[in-house]
């Protein structure tokens, strides 16, 4: 028996009831369920697409070919793929097709806090929610058992904390081979008309229904109490505790599947018990399959928070309003072993940081639109403005400058990112004569989601000649460390996209500081001439780099040597070499 990571045992499972392949994108909380398919079984397939649309039609054509195949993306990430998703709902497989929504409530590294439920509710998929690591296991061999009787998709929905949590747990022995397929012609089902997608339509209400009732079967209830929590998701293992903890006197069911639910269950229920209240992250979907809205207590009534992560003091608070009994609340810690959260930064030495600040130094009053990476957090820079999704940095210049002509308009985006959605976004920009400039920041990674390979690593494609192929005339490369020339650089750009009235790129390409193996500089060192401006440590933002009131300081256990900081000085304070 041995200690687990949620996604570890998310991606065993599927190897276990039988996956030959899995397709993602990295994007956080999900990105180990890939990489753990990998390493658990070697000899089967994993690939990172370009985006999670992509991901999403290779997987559903492996399944539509008799083939077991995992999908894997964040929440936001299912908002790319919603196009496929709707219609292999309709169209079904032959195999299995399971699609893992990994959803992260707070959020704690997403834009939103959506719940990927929804998504399965609106294009009417089952939708499964473990409770737990090893909850996962089990609910990802049902979850392809399900796809594969009835020939329709389903999804699982972990939440960050059951992705990221830890559980000891022992791995079955793998002992039944991938399963694979090959296609079978029906045009009537895989190429269908409207008219034929109204008869599929029929037939997927039909499955759901049937789904529905033999899950509710599953489900016997063992009234003991007069009150009962419903819980599906992380929120049961949350309550399992506080139940334990206070001896709460309430009955619990568990819902695995909160879509599609039996509504004979829900009025069993109903007419078994009291009061019911209904515990589960983050949208009300199954509190809102019960009718009897005096008898119920959840997020519509506000009994149970609507937003936010479900915390074991969320939890307490919901409980304290449903039994009318006062717990209470847990502490971790005390306040006086509680650190304030550090600002988040780019690393020490992030070329990333260089470029932000060759571009705000050349252009100090310009419009900024980001991007969705590490790099958003030029904000700190004061080079961001705008941060919406994957790619629309580019959109958002094209129609700022539109909106604005009298101001010059620079967008960021990280290499990854521009492969995902941001080269239609600049062929639009292209297509539309939009004067901007596109600043990619090239680091050789998806560095903030664990390191993921980047197209243009492969040496089958070139982030040149892609944008050549758009008809890009302006694209220059510069190393993001030269930052006096990158300035340069950012200003000619910026004139040649006013004047051809055309996007012109600049590429700041320099490897993430934390994948480099070379040997750096040794750390500079701060001479007499610091007047403690606060340029290195505040505008620039070098972690490495404080104050003492006085003058500036070089953390030199954290620096490496990058010697930007040098340029950066308008005081020459910081050179290499020793200082008496």
């Amino acid at each position: 028996m041995n200690f687990y990571l949620g996604n570890q045992l998310i991606a065993y499972g599927a190897l276990y009831a039988g996956a030959a392949s899995v397709y993602a994108y990295p994007g956080t909380p999900s990105s180990e369920v890939l990489s753990s398919f990998g390493e658990f079984a070697p000899n089967r397939y994993v690939q990172w697409a370009v985006n999670e649309k992509i991901a999403l039609e290779l997987a559903a054509a492996s399944a539509i070919s008799g083939s077991y195949s995992l999908c894997v993306m964040k929440q936001v990430g299912l908002n790319v793929a919603a196009d496929p998703l709707f219609s292999v709902a309709y169209t079904g497989v032959t195999g299995a097709l399971v699609i893992v929504s990994a959803d992260d409530p707070g959020p704690y590294s997403s834009q939103t806090e959506q719940d990927s439920r929804m998504y399965a509710y609106s294009a009417k998929i089952p939708v499964l929610d473990p409770s737990s690591p090893q909850d996962a296991f089990h609910i990802m061999k049902a979850a392809f058992k399900i796809s594969k009787e009835f020939g329709i998709p389903v999804m699982v929905r972990p939440v960050m904390r059951v992705c990221h949590s830890r559980s000891t747990f022992s791995l079955p022995k793998l002992t039944s081979e991938p399963v694979t397929g090959r296609f079978v012609k029906d045009q009537n089902r895989w190429a269908a008309t409207p008219k034929f997608r109204a008869a599929l339509h029929q037939k997927l209400i039909k499955k759901l229904e049937t789904i529905a009732e033999n899950a509710g079967q599953s489900i016997k209830i063992e009234k003991k109490h007069n009150k009962v929590i419903v819980a599906a998701g992380y929120p049961y293992s949350v309550c399992i505790d506080m139940i334990n903890k206070f001896n709460i006197k309430a009955d619990i069911i568990k819902i695995d599947m909160p879509y599609p639910i039996s509504q004979n269950l829900i009025s069993e229920i109903e007419n078994s018990y009291d009061n019911i209240i209904v515990l589960e992250e983050t949208f009300p979907l199954l509190e809102q399959a019960f009718t009897n809205r005096k008898k119920v207590m959840g997020k519509l009534d506000g009994s149970v928070i609507s937003s936010g992560e479900f915390t074991a003091e969320a939890c307490i608070d919901a409980l304290s309003k449903f039994t009318d009994v006062s717990f209470q609340r847990v502490k971790f810690q005390t306040e006086t072993t509680v650190q304030p959260p550090a600002k988040p930064r780019l690393c020490p030495g992030c070329g990333h940081r260089s470029a932000f600040f060759a571009i705000k130094r050349a252009f100090p009053t310009a419009i900024f639109p980001g991007d969705i990476g590490c790099y958003t957090l030029g904000t700190n820079l004061k080079a961001v403005d705008t941060c919406i999704c994957m790619g629309a940095s580019v959109t958002f210049a094209e129609s700022l400058k539109r909106d604005n002509p009298d101001q010059t308009v620079i967008a960021t985006i990280g290499d990854s990112t521009f492969f995902h959605t941001g080269i239609p976004a600049l062929l639009n920009a292209k297509l539309h004569d939009a004067p901007i400039t596109l600043a990619i920041l090239d680091n050789s990674t998806t560095a903030m989601t664990g390191f993921q390979p980047v197209p243009h690593n492969s040496g089958k494609v070139s982030i040149e000649k892609v944008l050549e192929g758009l008809g890009i005339s302006f694209i220059k490369v510069i190393d993001p460390y030269k930052i006096k020339e990158a300035v340069l650089i950012v200003k000619e750009a910026a004139a040649f996209a006013e004047k051809e009235k055309m996007p012109a790129v600049i590429i700041f390409r320099r490897e993430c500081v934390t994948e480099q193996k070379r040997i750096y500089n040794k750390p500079p060192k701060i001479n007499k001439s610091c007047t403690d401006c606060g340029v290195c440590y505040e505008i620039f933002e070098c972690p490495s780099l404080s104050t003492d009131g006085t003058a500036a300081l070089v953390d030199t256990n954290t620096c490496n040597g990058c010697l930007c900081c040098i340029e950066v000085c308008p005081h020459k304070a910081i050179q290499i070499g020793e200082i008496e």
